[in-house]
């Protein structure tokens, strides 16, 4: 198993949170702001979510290597 290389598990994994990111910027707006009393863009949801996709990302690339 220590032969097999690791590169195609990390960027499968990079990929998959990718995929997430955009995937949850293709949400519909009512979606995002479902129970917000305001569309304020701070309650985004959406934004959140990339943001949390970014900050696992640069955990993975830090822990990972």
């Amino acid at each position: 198993m220590d032969a097999l290389p690791v590169w195609p598990a990390y960027l499968f994994t990079t990929l998959l949170f990718l995929g997430i990111a955009v995937a949850s910027l293709r949400l519909p707006p009512a979606r995002a702001f479902a129970d917000a009393p305001d569309r304020r863009r701070w309650r985004d949801i959406r934004w959140w979510a990339v943001a949390l996709i970014v900050v696992q990302l640069g955990l993975y690339g830090v822990f990972s290597g």
